[in-house]
């Protein structure tokens, strides 16, 4: 029998899977954690120690342990496929066993360059150590482990202990943040006892728990899994198990926005909506977990190294996505009816404003109008009860006049979003009451702008800096509802102010100016082309790309829940794949292609009751 531990590898593998792949002390954990859930361990402690500068982290489970041969021929082997060479899918007490790829082991040299590992198996006790520069700087593909003891006789218990030494954080150990992260990471902790400590200190003690990632939240919705409302075609829809939960007020942990993925008690998928767009704000209320252990039964392998995403290119996890989008639309829907449901009975209890029976001596075309105009008051959270009932009062009291419902239906068929028909409501409500001379006069004006904006149209004027000038000074006309933002910026502008201490190293690619909705909550960017300019498939792509980015380095960090791209050209390209794209784009809300024509006519329409007047008072 051999007296020596050989651990077998390429140098490079340990800085590319290890130190690379995970850098954050979460991941390393819960690698460990994984491998614990796989020994059967019951119970698992993790101490911090904080001593001056030295920090040590003392991890300790009570599973099977490892004998010597096992540790040499198993733990020390990299890409070792656990599943696939024991031919076991449960360990020995039936759990569903998490290891796959055998590249956990070099996740603790991801936080520090040392470590130490001594496991007990059937009597026998086995220690080493382990260091990663000297791994690093070993020849060849072989390094071996200082060993520090070998079968050594021992009556304690099976069981393995990991230190880790030499550790390159700087900053000190948040306890409450390392639990909340680990318990977002599994559903395992009912069957292993899980408890983290500082300094060994009993009363600095945190047990992780499945609901300890829930505590904070004020659940006001549930839906439980499976269900076959959703998609029963789904072929796996029975085997879908969990809970989606929408809160009282909007998540404040932006993390958890939207439904984790979970096989085999593990994430394999961060919080996401898989693609679905949605135009109100419910992507800001929703978390949840789902387990969706039958991907493990897939003839691929679909989990990221790092379990944060799947991949979403197989066609297997594309049918599974399609059910996620349906899951995630379903549950908005309802989400919207529920909410507006418990509004109005407190806008009833506390203003009784008898919408109900309004409702019900309205002709049924009449009906169908004033619920598409007032349940976007009740389902939009921003809006409170007091402010609802005065917004429904309002309806109710106009709504015998024609020439409200007229404009009241117009709202309501132009608007991209719900969200926006209470602020066009209390718009119209202020433009309805205008009657002094100042008020005319911002009338007066805003048609003279539009009649220049027409001949602007007919004469076919340069984008440069006629229109584009023009545009940035009145950005109403592409909008009513948005406001400017800023001109001419670039990529490498926004992300300075945003990340002022990264190298981003992004072109100048310039935007020609950003707006944003009256309440802040969207980011328009808008691209002006040539009035004689026909906008084509590479015009809209530019604008997917401007979207794309946006989203994923600056509007989150700036307060913006979406961005959305205008192209403004004077025709759109008859190519069969711009029109098809074209729709796509539209029906997601993230672009939208606009002639000039259509922005002036979409202007008339807006501005309808003031053009008539202007016109009648000229002729």
């Amino acid at each position: 029998m051999p007296d020596s531990l050989i651990l077998k590898f390429d140098p490079n593998t340990i800085e590319h899977l290890g130190v690379s792949l995970y850098s954050k002390l979460p991941s390393v954990l819960s690698e460990l954690l994984s491998n614990s859930w796989d020994a059967d361990a019951k119970v698992v402690t993790i101490d911090f120690s904080e001593q001056e500068n030295a920090k040590e982290i003392i991890y300790e489970d009570d599973g099977e342990g490892m004998t010597f041969e096992e540790l040499n021929n198993k733990y020390l082997v990299i890409g070792r496929n656990r599943r696939r060479d024991t031919q076991r899918q449960y360990s020995t007490l039936g759990r569903p066993v998490i290891g796959k790829k055998g590249l956990g082991k070099l996740s603790v040299f991801g936080i520090c360059d040392e470590i130490e590992v001594i496991s007990i198996k059937e009597g026998k006790r086995n220690h080493f150590t382990m260091n990663l520069q000297e791994i690093k700087g070993s020849r060849g593909n072989e390094y071996s482990p200082e060993l520090l003891a070998f079968d050594e006789r021992t009556s304690a218990k099976s069981g393995t202990r990991i230190i880790l030494k030499k550790i390159r954080r700087k900053s000190g150990f948040n306890l409450d943040d390392i639990a909340l992260s680990l318990s977002k990471k599994f559903i395992i902790f009912s069957e292993m006892d899980t408890r983290i400590t500082r300094n060994g200190e009993s009363e600095s003690e945190i047990h992780i728990t499945n609901d300890l990632k829930y505590q904070t939240l004020n659940t006001e919705f549930t839906w439980e899994f499976p269900d076959e409302k959703f998609d029963s075609e789904y072929s796996y829809w029975g085997q879908m198990k969990g809970s989606v939960i929408t809160l009282k007020t909007p998540v404040r942990d932006t993390e958890m926005r939207g439904i984790y993925l979970t096989s085999r008690g593990k994430i394999v998928n961060v919080a996401s909506f898989y693609g679905a767009r949605d135009n109100d704000q419910f992507h800001n209320y929703v978390t949840g977990y789902l387990e969706v252990d039958f991907i493990d039964d897939f003839e691929d392998d679909v989990i990221s190294t790092d379990r944060h995403s799947l991949n979403w290119e197989h066609e297997e996890t594309r049918s599974l996505q399609s059910y996620l989008q349906t899951v995630i639309k379903v549950i908005g829907k309802e989400w919207r009816e529920r909410r507006a449901q418990v509004k109005l009975e407190a806008v009833e209890k506390e203003h009784k404003v008898g919408l109900e029976k309004w409702k019900a001596k309205l002709p049924s075309f009449e009906r169908d109008l004033g619920e598409k105009i007032i349940n976007p008051i009740l389902e939009n959270s921003n809006i409170d009860v007091g402010e609802s009932a005065e917004l429904i009062g309002s309806v109710m009291d106009k709504f015998d006049n024609q020439a409200y419902k007229e404009y009241a239906s117009s709202i309501a068929d132009l608007s991209e979003s719900a969200e926006d028909i209470p602020k066009l409501l209390r718009l119209m409500d202020e433009w309805k009451s205008i009657e002094s001379k100042q008020y005319r006069d911002l009338a007066i004006s805003r048609v003279e702008v539009i009649k220049q904006f027409e001949n602007y149209v007919n004469t076919n004027t340069r984008e440069v800096p006629t229109l584009h000038n023009f545009l940035k000074k009145f950005s109403w006309l592409l909008d009513p509802r948005i406001l400017e933002f800023r001109d001419e910026v670039t990529y490498s502008k926004l992300l300075e102010e945003t990340y002022p201490e990264e190298e981003l190293g992004e072109q100048e690619r310039r935007i020609d100016f950003l707006c944003s909705n009256a309440l802040g909550e969207i980011l328009y960017v808008i691209e002006i082309k040539r009035s004689s300019y026909k906008v084509d498939v590479k015009a809209i792509e530019q604008a997917y790309e401007y979207v794309s980015y946006l989203e994923e380095r600056y509007a989150s960090q700036t307060g913006f829940s979406r961005v959305v791209c205008y192209v403004v050209g004077g025709s759109k390209s008859e190519d069969r794949k711009f029109r098809s794209k074209e729709k796509t784009y539209a029906e997601t809300g993230e672009v939208f292609v606009k002639t000039y024509r259509e922005l002036l006519e979409q202007s008339k329409e807006y501005h309808k009751e003031f053009i008539e007047a202007y016109d009648q008072h000229n002729s």
